[in-house]
């Protein structure tokens, strides 16, 4: 039960905007100067030059806008304002910071999501046995319904033709699965979250699992800790957890099902 085929274009295109790339003219001009004449104190004639320039850093969705203002000229004038003077009084009103624009502003743009169900080979469903916990079990008839719906969130991440970061919210609620370190160990949990604030897409890397298609079955592989998988046990009514036995005992392969 592979979900379609034609969604799998629609989640490259997705990943393929760059989400500062909506925002920022990036390969347009590297350096814009604007004059603001008048607003020179010391000579009328030469006006302030104020000179935005961008610097890309290596860091993925990180730039740095850089706000400088051009004094040289004022410092050749001949006007009874010395280059000290002046240095003294930008000093009180301009300071140079780095500004993380990730951190201060989203661009405008609907996360994708979508609703499915999982089951691993074994064909046992995934279903809620407590506020906090899902277990892994046969249903069949009437039983089947208490499956549960998964959001699966596209987040950002690492991305390959191999794997996809996405996050798994349960459907209708705010509880994500999530991955944390537990005596020594890294575990899986279902973390409540604000529904005001979530989803989104730079989830915290927690709750950041990469997808991973193997055929028609996939693999979700923590982003926090890697090699190590959701799995469920062989046995019946077992809770899901998080193994690094890929291919073992436990059993790491799911189908999903669109809802």
């Amino acid at each position: 039960m592979a979900v379609a085929s034609e969604f799998d274009s629609k989640i490259m295109n997705y990943y393929s905007s760059n989400d500062n790339d909506r925002c920022f003219e990036i390969d347009g001009p590297k350096q814009m100067k604007y004059g603001f004449p008048d607003l020179d104190p010391c000579s009328p004639e030469e006006g302030i030059q104020l000179q935005i320039s961008y610097k890309h850093y290596k860091k993925s969705f990180k730039q740095v806008v850089s706000v400088i203002v051009a004094v040289e000229k004022l410092k050749t004038v001949l006007v009874p304002c010395s280059p000290a003077s002046l240095a003294t009084l930008f000093s009180f009103i301009f300071e140079e910071e780095f500004i993380d624009l990730d951190d201060i502003y989203e661009c405008d743009v609907a996360v994708l999501s979508l609703n499915c169900r999982l089951r691993d080979i074994d064909q046992k469903c995934l279903v809620m046995s407590g506020p906090y916990e899902l277990q892994a079990l046969h249903l069949n008839g009437e039983n089947i319904e208490q499956q549960v719906v998964f959001s699966m969130v596209f987040v950002q991440g690492e991305i390959s033709q191999e794997k996809i970061p996405v996050a798994l919210g349960l459907k209708g609620n705010s509880l994500y699965l999530s991955c944390v370190m537990s005596d020594g160990k890294p575990t899986l949990q279902l973390e409540k979250t604000d529904p005001k604030l979530y989803p989104k897409k730079k989830m915290e890397k927690r709750f950041v699992f990469n997808k991973l298609q193997v055929k028609d079955k996939v693999e979700f592989e923590s982003a926090e800790y890697p090699n190590w998988y959701i799995s469920t046990s062989q046995m019946d009514e077992m809770p899901i957890f998080l193994g690094n036995n890929r291919g073992g005992q436990d059993i790491t392969d799911f189908t999903m099902e669109e809802v």
